[in-house]
């Protein structure tokens, strides 16, 4: 009879230890998920050949400062309130960063996509003027090249080819001419600047002051009015960017889609953890815990 006791005392110790090594387990994979890293299956070859098809990559939190959500109340139509713990870096031109796509059913209008995660590299960052001359991103007043080189090499050499729906971009208006070979100058908004409410900067901006207001932007007689009241000047609240794909020529970014608020950058991506072929399955051992050049 003491035997069996110390037998089922001993089994409960041992299924003790075992839910709380589980529960440990699950606080610290939690931990890492929230505050570290996360992970992500690159579908597509927008960002070849930095990231190719069917990479599975690691996304680290620490130099933008991991976001947590303080409410998951929230509706359809509003994002869902977060906060962003300080992290030990800011973001960069050249950053590959993982964020989410900044609409959810059309692009009028700006919304966290909570389903939909993107690749991209950062082109421009808040307070730049972006251009696109002749097939090349320029950034006023900086000499640096930006973006993937090569790709933007390949994007000239072709593009008179391409058809005209990829050649037209943002903010799709004829009166700008604007396109993927000449595009802007196009100024990224920074929190705190504040631009004239021209009809010109309606066009541009519209959508971006209607995210961060809430209200209802119009334009009438040449004046815009916010939620029925005129205004003749706006200051921006949130840091703006501009991503874009290596492969300029195949890659849905912000020359499309527009600008991505801060709040819906997760990551700046890493590393290449491992890789399969989509198609053949095959691994490819050559591009595992490869680095991200960014």
């Amino acid at each position: 009879m003491r035997n069996v006791k110390s037998k089922i005392k001993k089994i409960l110790w041992l299924l003790g230890e075992y839910i709380l090594y589980l529960f440990l387990s699950m606080l610290l994979a939690l931990f890492i998920r929230l505050f570290l890293c996360n992970f992500y299956r690159v579908p597509s070859d927008s960002m070849t050949p930095a990231i190719v098809a069917g990479d599975f990559i690691m996304a680290e939190k620490w130099t933008y400062g991991a976001r947590i959500f303080t409410s998951l109340k929230f509706t359809s139509q509003q994002d869902p309130p977060l906060k962003r713990v300080p992290g030990f870096g800011s973001i960069h031109r050249n950053d590959v960063v993982v964020f989410n796509y900044p609409h959810r059913d059309t692009w009028d209008t700006v919304r966290m996509n909570l389903s939909l995660f993107l690749i991209k590299r950062c082109i421009g960052i808040a307070g730049d003027s972006l251009s696109i001359v002749d097939g090349y991103y320029r950034i006023a007043g900086v000499k640096d090249t930006v973006g993937h080189i090569p790709g933007q090499k390949q994007w000239v050499r072709h593009c008179k080819w391409a058809d005209s729906s990829i050649l037209r971009t943002f903010p799709f208006d004829t009166a700008f001419h604007w396109n993927a070979f000449n595009f802007g100058p196009f100024y990224i908004p920074a929190a705190g600047a504040s631009i004239p409410l021209t009809p010109h900067n309606f066009t541009l901006f519209h959508t971006q002051i209607t995210y961060e207001t809430d209200a209802t932007v119009i334009l009438k007689d040449s004046l815009v009015y916010i939620n029925d009241s005129l205004a003749r000047e706006y200051t921006f609240r949130e840091n703006w960017y501009f991503m874009a794909g290596d492969n300029v020529a195949n890659s849905q970014d912000s020359r499309y889609f527009g600008l991505v608020p801060e709040k819906f950058i997760i990551g700046r991506a890493c590393i290449i953890l491992s890789s399969k072929d989509m198609y053949s399955g095959k691994r490819r051992w050559r591009r595992m815990f490869k680095g991200i050049k960014n």
